[in-house]
């Protein structure tokens, strides 16, 4: 059961970014017209790509936990993923 869903909409005659983020939850991108190009990079090099906030973990999944966050067990799920 996914944990959340997010829907974003947009079109753009001269392209849009989204910038270098990431995300908590697993994606499923589904593209309807022309094309989209991902970078991706693996957990691993999380500080040096200079994230906002102090990292206080990488987990094995990849998720970045940060110090004063909210906290997540090592899968990743939080607290209120539990309650559900």
């Amino acid at each position: 059961v996914p944990a959340a869903f997010n829907l974003w909409m947009g079109s753009s005659r001269e392209g849009a970014s989204s910038g270098l983020h990431h995300d908590y939850h697993d994606n499923l991108y589904v593209l309807l017209r022309g094309r989209k190009r991902f970078r991706l990079w693996p957990a691993r090099v999380t500080e040096a790509m200079r994230p906002r906030g102090e990292v206080e973990a990488v987990l094995p999944n990849g998720r970045v936990r940060y110090k004063g966050g909210e906290r997540c067990r090592e899968d990743g799920a939080t607290a209120r993923d539990a309650r559900r």
